[in-house]
């Protein structure tokens, strides 16, 4: 497999409703979507969503790093085969700087391995591992939205669809309003969990945590800001809840100091912020052997792209604690594929077959919601 050109997108993506929680509210998404072309005229698609107020990436300066030195390299590889495409990889994120652009190489990792597929006739997650598991099950996750009949809106649309794994953004004045009003319209059976988003110092959580107890909660996720690993180990301790980093896992060098702080019980892994599948794979497999559990989440905002290789994911790295994802038909006013990526009653998502990431993007959607388009070759 030899790639031939790569074009590169900045979507902007629009939202049906604004998404809100307390590191930022989001009326839309500017997405990155790399697509490579090979010899054979085989294409393959990636996507990755710059967050600066996680990693610190713009998708200004991803989308230049894209242009004038991933994207030129990824031109120059040499032949690539099934048994040298993963150590091609490697070598590619030793040689750039994977962390200060992990969305830029989630997007075009994901484009190549999805060519690789397509070229070999292989699932995505073929790729990834080989103990392939069937069915994965969704987590629905609620916004703050402020409680009362704004909030019963979400409540509803998760009861029609059956979805038992439920996490609520908090972090405000009236959080325990807003569980009240999750238990008693979702009952007592639901797996409930809470996001902070970095909202409290650890003396604030500690205290928040243990007045949340008694709503039953099966985690929390980041209650300190991303930087104050040692709130995080504090909050661990001191609480009965378990305790999920997001934002403080940003990298493989994150993972190992929050295993040996014994910081969290569960490790948030999303694609894009880690810097792409290969990377997410190698923190869940440090994740495992020092007996942390795993979330995969995803990115508010995200299309059907990224939400694809995160379903490839957790089928060939399972299994996790909760995942999260598929978002797209429920949030983004235009998906640019032929078919958005979805689950089913229950959350249940089965496999997809591929070849490949199993998705079918659609160049004229992304033309329309470009905000910029480049060629190289």
């Amino acid at each position: 497999m030899i790639i031939k050109q790569v074009d590169l997108w900045h979507l902007n993506c629009r939202f049906q409703y604004p998404f809100k929680h307390k590191l930022a509210t989001h009326s839309g998404s500017d997405n990155l979507v790399v697509r490579v072309t090979t010899a054979q005229g085989i294409q393959g698609y990636g996507e990755g969503i710059p967050r600066d107020f996680v990693t610190g990436e713009t998708l200004r300066d991803s989308f230049a790093f894209l242009r004038e030195q991933l994207g030129p390299a990824m031109l120059r590889f040499p032949t690539l085969s099934s048994a040298n495409l993963l150590p091609s990889l490697a070598v590619l994120q030793e040689k750039f700087d994977l962390e200060a652009f992990p969305g830029a190489f989630c997007a075009l990792e994901t484009a190549l391995l999805d060519a690789a597929g397509q070229t070999w006739s292989r699932s995505l997650a073929s790729f990834l591992g080989s103990r392939l598991n069937g069915a994965v099950t969704y987590s629905a996750v609620v916004p703050l939205a402020g409680g009362g009949p704004k909030l019963s809106r979400f409540f509803q649309l998760i009861k029609a669809l059956g979805l038992r794994y439920v996490k609520l953004k908090v972090g405000e004045d009236n959080d325990l309003e807003t569980l009240s009003q999750a238990r008693r319209e979702l009952g007592d059976d639901v797996d409930l969990r809470v996001d902070a988003n970095a909202a409290w110092s650890a003396t604030e959580a500690i205290n928040r945590l243990r007045d949340l107890e008694p709503f039953g909660l099966s985690a929390v996720e980041q209650p300190v800001a991303k930087e104050d690993f040692e709130g995080l180990r504090q909050v661990r301790e001191a609480v009965n809840i378990p305790i999920i980093a997001d934002e403080s896992l940003c990298t493989r060098e994150d993972a190992q100091r929050l295993i040996r702080l014994k910081a969290c019980q569960i490790f948030n892994i999303r694609l894009s912020k880690v810097g792409g599948l290969t990377t997410a794979i190698r923190i869940k497999d440090a994740a495992e052997a020092a007996g942390i559990r795993c979330q995969l989440g995803c990115h508010v905002g995200e299309t059907s792209i990224l939400a694809a290789a995160g379903r490839h994911f957790a089928v060939a790295r399972g299994p996790l604690t909760y995942l999260e994802g598929c978002f797209a038909p429920f949030l983004l006013t235009r998906d640019p594929v032929q078919e958005s990526v979805r689950f089913g009653q229950g959350g249940v998502g089965m496999p997809l077959a591929g070849p490949g990431l199993g998705v079918q993007a659609l160049e004229e959607a992304l033309d329309e919601l470009a905000v910029t388009r480049t060629t190289l070759s």
